[in-house]
Parts: structure tokens; C-alpha cells; sequence
């Protein structure tokens, strides 16, 4: 609950070493098979929830191309697909889309369908 000031993701906000999660695993299944990625992730305060960037740090992006969306009440999708593009250092990254609550399973294909990929 980011309205808490107790709560682990307010306290990470207010303390950026605190931000370094370590994952349970950053290994995909076939990953070498994949050339189109897409990356989901919330927003929190502006960027891509952090856990994100433990995830793309440590997998190869070259040769993908990678799509990011997010979901967000009400921020937009700012500079996030930007910055785990430079974190990833690899890979061909596309401009990504945000998603509200309302958004419809149409909504999503429509978007999907119009990457042409």
C-alpha cells in the first residue's frame, strides 16, 4: 500500500538501497527461443516497480526485441521502458503502453495486434 509510509514499498521509495530485491528466479524457460519479450510491470512513483530492474539486469536482451506495458491508477508510462532499456543494455526496445484499470482484453489485442509483429 503505497499510501502507507510503513509499508515495504514506501519505505524502499524513501530509501533507494532498500531497493535491490532479490528475486526467487530470473530464469526463463526456453529464453534463447524467444526473439519478441514483453515486459509487464506496475509503475511506482514514475518508473518500473524495481523488482523489474533486478530481472533485466541480469538477463541478455540481444537479439530481442522487447516490448514494455505497465499498469497504473493513474501515472503514466514515463521514461520506464527507456530506463530498463539502458539497464538492459541490449536488445531492440519498442515504445511501450499503459494500461489502466478499465482497460478491456480488446484493448490489449487491439494494441498487440497493432505491433505488427
Amino acid at each position: 500500500n503505497w499510501t502507507n509510509n510503513d509499508s515495504r514499498v514506501s519505505r524502499e521509495h524513501n530509501d533507494e538501497g532498500l531497493r535491490a530485491v532479490a528475486l526467487e528466479s530470473t530464469d526463463v524457460d526456453g529464453w534463447d527461443d524467444y526473439d519478441t519479450v514483453f515486459i509487464g510491470y506496475p509503475i511506482w512513483w514514475g518508473i518500473a516497480a524495481w523488482p523489474m530492474s533486478s530481472f533485466v539486469a541480469v538477463n541478455d536482451f540481444t537479439g530481442k526485441n522487447v516490448v514494455p506495458f505497465c499498469t497504473s491508477l493513474s501515472s503514466g508510462i514515463g521514461q520506464s521502458g527507456k530506463l530498463l532499456a539502458e539497464l538492459a543494455d541490449a536488445g531492440t526496445w519498442l515504445d511501450g503502453q499503459r494500461f489502466s484499470h478499465s482497460s478491456s482484453e480488446a484493448d490489449i489485442a487491439s494494441w498487440v495486434n497493432g505491433l505488427n509483429l
